[in-house]
């Protein structure tokens, strides 16, 4: 079973204070992203967000060893081009 908590009126908005034992729990602190889902039976899902990175981030950490060798572009080997008559 659950943990009940109340919602407060914040802003034009529903607040829910996450219990510190469940905050602890699930790795949550103050700032942390968390994603709601409403579901059709009535129920919420309240996930931790997981860490989306951006372009710049992920281009930063490559360096010439980690770079994936050098493509080869194989001949088409099917219906690559639907437009085309086989």
């Amino acid at each position: 079973m659950g943990i009940r908590v109340q919602l407060s009126k914040w802003g034009n908005s529903l607040g829910l204070r996450v219990p510190r034992d469940v905050a602890a729990q699930t790795g949550l602190t103050e700032g942390s992203a968390v994603d709601i889902e409403a579901r059709d039976d009535g129920s919420i899902i309240i996930r931790k967000a997981k860490r989306r990175y951006t372009l710049e981030e992920l281009v930063a950490g490559m360096t010439p060893d980690k770079a994936h060798p050098s493509l080869i572009d194989d001949e088409p080997m099917g219906c690559e081009f639907p437009n085309e008559e086989s």
